[in-house]
């Protein structure tokens, strides 16, 4: 639970760095929801950033029991997905303007955006940065400068 609790207000400073197109800051309105796929714990984890300001809108936190309304989501985090499935829906919504976070180096390299890996009791992040342009989204160099960045 304790990593989770890091992986959710990781998650969040995330969200603070990332700009999306014009046109879906326009359709986001004031609120920004940040869709959770996966297990209890990661639901639970992540409630403490429900309602948190980032910029002039407020995070809502959507958790999902179906892989489907999925263009409500601005953010999707994936937890605990078989590979199948998790490659499919990559390749379902690649292009969208949806910043998708997972666990591990792997979850990139299977086109993923941003992958949180544990190593040694820290979170290392990696970041596909080809994947997130072709999404249309754009990641501060601040953020970009503490990731190990792939693509270019």
């Amino acid at each position: 639970m304790e990593e989770e609790a890091v992986l959710a207000a990781l998650g969040l400073n995330i969200v603070r760095f990332t700009a999306w197109p014009q046109e879906t800051q326009t359709l986001m309105g004031k609120s920004i929801n940040f869709c959770i796929v996966g297990d209890n714990v990661a639901q639970q984890s992540f409630a403490s950033i429900d309602n948190k300001p980032v910029g002039n809108r407020l995070l809502h936190l959507v958790n999902l029991t179906r892989l489907r309304n999925l263009e409500q989501c601005h953010i999707l985090f994936i937890s605990e997905l078989k590979q199948n499935i998790l490659l499919q829906l990559l390749d379902e919504i690649k292009k969208r303007p949806l910043l998708t976070i997972g666990k591990g180096k792997e979850f990139t390299l299977n086109g993923g955006m941003i992958g949180l890996e544990n190593v040694d009791g820290k979170i290392r992040m990696h970041i596909n940065l080809t994947t997130v342009r072709e999404s249309k989204l754009s990641i501060s160099a601040r953020l970009l400068k503490l990731a190990i960045v792939t693509g270019n």
